[in-house]
């Protein structure tokens, strides 16, 4: 308990330094320069880290307080604050800047992040009765990425293993270190993949021919950005996919090798 308060603390330490210096290169920018679209995401996902780890905190330290009521008013702020999240990584999903975003590198922990990713769509899952499951390895090193685009990406694999998965199954996802990567897999109990739809799966504005299994809305530019945002990071995904047996994403981000990396 004790080190995961550490770790939120740590958490809005960063984003609340972050803050300043952000709002200055925001207001440098022409209002109409596409690239505020991006540094502006940062800055929503700043000021959300830091409302998201003070209800952490909170929640925590009244864990045994007893008092339904306040539970309710906080898990109902953290589930507004994971709503939020989710819109920034659209506001980025959606950009015309994302195929060139501002990257802002940092020391990130994977496990953590994806755990916070995880949990939102666990609640978009529990509506098709579908559980997401992760599991992530001890030992797993800080990678080097742009958190924003990275909980993008993440988010984008976890939303479309919601969508286009059965009722009733399970969503895998599982993080390890790799030989210099952090490698994390989302695999689901889907339809599975043709040979065919597999050739155009990261293809801008194609429509592969696996359906959502509850009508939900697909534009076909979901993957193709997430591949070029994990690219410019210098991570790679791939997907492995067998038609009738589901498929897995993954992808591959390198380790954080200290302040003068890259």
């Amino acid at each position: 308990m004790g080190e995961e308060r550490e770790r939120a603390a740590a958490a809005i330490t960063r984003a609340q330094l972050e803050l300043e210096e952000a709002l200055a290169e925001l207001d440098a920018m022409p209002a109409l320069d596409s690239r505020a679209v991006t540094l502006a995401a940062h800055l929503l996902n700043n000021y959300l880290t830091v409302t998201g780890g003070t209800v952490d905190l909170i929640q925590k330290h009244l864990a045994a307080s007893g008092d339904q009521q306040v539970t309710t008013w906080l898990e109902a702020l953290q589930h507004v604050t994971n709503l939020m999240h989710r819109t920034v990584g659209q506001l980025v999903m959606n950009s015309q800047a994302a195929i060139n975003p501002i990257l802002r590198f940092e020391k990130v922990d994977l496990p953590l992040l994806l755990q916070r990713v995880c949990h939102y769509y666990q609640r978009e899952a529990d509506k098709k009765g579908i559980r997401v499951v992760q599991d992530a390895s001890s030992s797993v090193p800080p990678v080097r990425a742009d958190r924003v685009i990275l909980a993008t990406v993440l988010g984008n694999l976890l939303s479309n293993a919601v969508k286009y998965s059965r009722p009733g199954t399970q969503i895998d996802v599982h993080v390890r270190d790799e030989n210099g990567w952090v490698h994390c897999d989302v695999q689901d109990q889907g339809p599975g993949l043709s040979q065919q739809d597999q050739a155009k799966l990261f293809q801008a504005g194609v429509r592969l021919t696996p359906q959502p299994t509850a009508g939900e809305p697909s534009t076909g530019y979901g993957l193709a950005v997430a591949k070029q945002l994990i690219e410019k990071m210098g991570g790679k995904v791939s997907c492995e996919s067998v038609p009738g047996q589901g498929s897995c994403f993954s992808i591959f981000v390198p380790h954080y090798a200290g302040p003068t990396d890259g």
